[in-house]
């Protein structure tokens, strides 16, 4: 039987690994967008991109809103370590529990943030001491809920996606650059165009029924409106949709990717996976 892996749907996440001084214990720091946001921008009170509102959280075991674009919890929650680490900004109210909080990670991740020179960031981060990086590509954008109503028979966005599939192969360059050029960097890269196209392609596959529409939203692929209530309707079977809302994975998604990511095989996460890069002294 054909290996069977699930798709990532971060626009781009970067995952920063560092030990504490000792060694001993890694500490994760996360850079981000929506994707990976665990409550930045309920933080920013000028910040228009949130997700502290119904229906998001449907699913989280307070089953109330977290700030996580998702019906509960989102890929970085599942990476295999622990949950998120917590956003910087709740934590800039006491210096105490800052300074305890940087031995076990911070999340910086904010949604609708985005990445402008890779280079000069991962150099930056590197000459703080990270050693290991773990970061997601972009996945096929065109083909997310909002991107298909641009055609009228809800086909995917074709140019958007080749913009995806330029910058894994731009980004892929770049790694294998740095790594050589600066002992000690270790990095897995997630090809999260492929795995998200593998599930666009064969549904079943994946146990989803819909990888075209939102599953919270409302009107035409049920992309016309947002993820909010009481404008919205929301779905009972979320863990049969790809989306939640117009660019978002599911929960059930994001655990699937997460999976993937942690374990998957070099022609989707490379050229070491998640859990070889945490594993590797």
């Amino acid at each position: 039987m054909a290996e069977r892996w699930v798709p990532s749907l971060s626009f781009f996440l970067v995952m920063v690994v560092l030990h504490s001084a000792d060694a001993s214990i890694p500490a994760m720091f996360i850079l981000g967008d929506s994707t990976a946001d665990v409550g930045t921008n309920s933080l920013l009170p000028f910040s228009f991109i949130r997700a502290d509102f119904p229906f998001n959280g449907i699913d989280f075991p307070s089953s109330q809103p977290t700030g996580r674009f998702s019906n509960g919890f989102n890929t970085v929650d599942f990476l295999g370590f622990q949950i998120s680490p917590p956003p910087f900004l709740s934590l800039v109210d006491s210096q105490s529990s800052m300074n305890k909080q940087f031995l076990k990670g911070v999340s910086f991740a904010s949604g609708g943030s985005g990445l402008l020179d890779t280079t000069g960031q991962s150099l930056n981060l590197f000459e703080l001491g990270a050693r290991k990086f773990a970061i997601v590509g972009v996945p096929p954008i065109g083909c997310c809920p909002l991107s298909r109503l641009a055609d009228i028979n809800d086909h995917c966005h074709k140019e958007m996606n080749e913009y995806a599939r330029d910058f894994q192969t731009i980004l892929s360059a770049l790694l294998q650059k740095l790594s050589s050029e600066y002992g000690g960097m270790k990095y897995s890269l997630g090809n999260a165009y492929e795995m998200t196209m593998n599930v666009i392609d064969d549904p079943p596959a994946f146990n989803l029924k819909d990888v075209k529409s939102a599953c919270c939203g409302g009107g035409r692929l049920n992309a016309l409106l947002p993820c909010l209530k009481p404008l919205a309707t929301v779905c009972s079977n979320r863990d049969d949709y790809l989306f939640w809302d117009l660019v978002h994975p599911t929960q059930h998604v994001s655990k699937l990717a997460a999976q993937t990511l942690y374990s998957g095989p070099p022609r989707l996460v490379s050229p070491i996976n998640f859990s070889q890069l945490v594993e590797d002294n």
